[in-house]
């Protein structure tokens, strides 16, 4: 079973036109041939900021985090802090969609088993966003 996506919404977190946001995971899914449901969760700045901790023992906000579950029907899950993607969009110079466009794609590739912890790593990475960002 490949590229199920699942948007879910915290408590008073909204995402805009999710039907393309949900089609751009996909893309991703298919073309990085993962396999499995993938539940993309938009949430408060302190729900990541719990998990961060939890999980990475960074007691701080972040953007995104993935989980990798690698089960066969369960690829894993990505919380996206709407209030942080809010925030940070014009750094990036982009809007509040295009913001939660590029944390979809970025969440999707670490699902997929990419990192950018070493250059290497970031060039390719990155090569990947702007692949999936102008595909659709």
């Amino acid at each position: 079973m490949a590229g199920q996506i699942a948007l879910l919404y915290e408590d008073g977190q909204k995402a805009p036109r999710p039907l393309e946001l949900s089609r751009l995971a996909k893309s991703v899914a298919k073309g990085e041939n993962l396999k499995g449901r993938v539940e993309i969760v938009f949430c408060s700045d302190e729900t990541v900021r719990a998990r961060n901790k939890e999980y990475r023992g960074l007691d701080k906000v972040t953007d995104v985090l993935s989980f990798e579950w690698g089960e066969e029907d369960f690829a894993g899950e990505i919380f996206i802090a709407s209030p942080q993607a809010k925030r940070q969009a014009p750094r990036w110079n982009n809007t509040y969609y295009n913001e939660l466009r590029r944390l979809i794609v970025h969440g999707m590739l670490h699902l997929c088993g990419h990192d950018h912890m070493k250059a290497g790593e970031r060039r390719t990475m990155r090569e990947k966003e702007d692949f999936y960002l102008k595909k659709g």
